[in-house]
């Protein structure tokens, strides 16, 4: 029996690369060489503090590029353009109102690559191919880094919590985020191998633990908003229409609400400490949303860039994804990123909750989101090789695999 099962899982094996070297063409070659290369910059980034010190001023442009490079291989401009592709007359019209809006309010260029990178990531999520074994391959680097972030760079990292090479709010974030995609993998596995579902239980209780460590609110309430989507939540009321949109509206246009209640209820008067966390609840922000938003009253349309100094706090941070694409570049940028976001989880609905897979894909990216009223990690060019995996896996469809053209 013994020798029967091992030459049966060999031969799955040989299957597995025979249906690996036939459907891989140069196209797909290019495609993962891309993402390899994004991923090493990100896990440099996160383990190699002299690294992440060299590159921190040019990491959005080296993003850029390789999303450029990933839309030149990917994308028939020509054949789109014909066919008045609304989505690529979207992004083009939002790349050229971001750069137009930029040199009117003489801002940084860097929020330029930002907010393009972000709409290009969403775009390519529903024209380029992602194979299988693609989702493997990069949910199995998520692991093994994973495992050696925890095994080999944090032990040395926070080895003393009084001198640490890292934020420690950062470390945690990166953690839980990294995490998403071994959960995706996981997944992957528990499809054949249900033991692994013991692997997902460890890595939540892990993620706990170093989020409350961490006192990270961030990295706490995007792990807490994943398991309730993924294991709370019916899986098959992601495939109704009117709950899977209101989600999606609520991860995008509850952030500003959530600013405009904040900075509301702040004013009341109103405060107290947060367990676990030892911070109070209003501890800044609400100065910071407010005086962004007295900046962007007086430029609406062309958003207020970057080039402005502000009182409430040390750096120029929005402390809000969404919040951050409106008030830097205006509301015409953000109703071009809201139209692309909208469009591109409207098609990963259908047929969504028969895959696990995708599945946790897609709620893996509304818990960043969630995660992003407090925070700019959704749009974070450092966290796009994150994003990018997490979309395309939400796209990957069984036999109806995109060619790209």
């Amino acid at each position: 029996m013994e020798g029967k099962g091992t030459g049966s899982g060999i031969a799955d094996v040989r299957a597995c690369l025979k249906k690996i070297r036939e459907e891989t063409g140069a196209k797909d070659i290019i495609n993962t060489s891309v993402l390899l290369i994004m991923f090493t910059g990100y896990t440099l980034t996160f383990f190699v503090p002299r690294f992440y010190g060299l590159t921190e001023k040019y990491v959005g442009l080296f993003v850029f590029l390789m999303l450029s490079v990933l839309f030149a291989v990917n994308v028939n401009i020509r054949e789109k353009i014909r066919t008045a592709d609304k989505d690529l007359i979207a992004l083009i019209l939002l790349v050229l109102a971001t750069g137009i809006n930029i040199l009117i309010v003489r801002s940084g260029f860097g929020c330029f690559f930002v907010a393009a990178s972000f709409a290009m990531i969403f775009y390519l999520s529903g024209e380029m191919p992602f194979r299988k074994w693609q989702v493997y391959l990069f949910g199995a680097l998520y692991t093994a880094m994973v495992i050696y972030w925890f095994f080999g760079v944090y032990t040395w990292m926070f080895a003393d919590y009084s001198s640490f090479a890292m934020n420690t709010n950062t470390a945690a974030t990166f953690t839980v985020y990294s995490m998403l995609g071994v959960f995706v993998f996981l997944e992957a596995l528990m499809e054949k191998h249900p033991i692994a579902g013991l692997a997902v239980t460890a890595a939540l209780i892990k993620c706990l633990q170093i989020s409350l460590y961490h006192r990270s609110r961030g990295a706490f309430i995007m792990l807490l908003v994943f398991f309730i989507l993924r294991f709370i939540i019916p899986k098959k009321l992601w495939e109704k229409k009117g709950f899977f949109m209101t989600a999606c509206c609520l991860a995008i246009f509850g952030s500003l609400a959530f600013v405009a209640f904040y900075v509301w209820l702040s004013a009341t008067g109103v405060n107290f400490r947060m367990p676990f966390f030892y911070k109070n609840i209003f501890s800044g922000r609400e100065a910071i949303w407010l005086e962004f938003w007295e900046l962007f009253r007086k430029k609406p349309l062309t958003g207020i860039g970057t080039n402005v100094t502000i009182t409430s706090f040390f750096e120029f941070n929005v402390h809000n994804a969404m919040y951050n694409i409106l008030v830097i570049h205006g509301v015409i940028v953000f109703g071009l990123t809201v139209f692309l976001m909208l469009r591109r989880w409207n098609g990963i609905r259908k047929g969504i909750s028969r895959n696990r897979v995708r599945l946790c894909a897609f709620l893996a990216v509304l818990a960043v989101c969630f995660e992003s009223y407090f925070d700019v990690d959704l749009i974070w060019t450092d966290y796009s090789v994150n994003l990018f995996f997490l979309l395309h896996v939400a796209n990957v469809r069984e036999g109806e695999e995109r060619d790209g053209s």
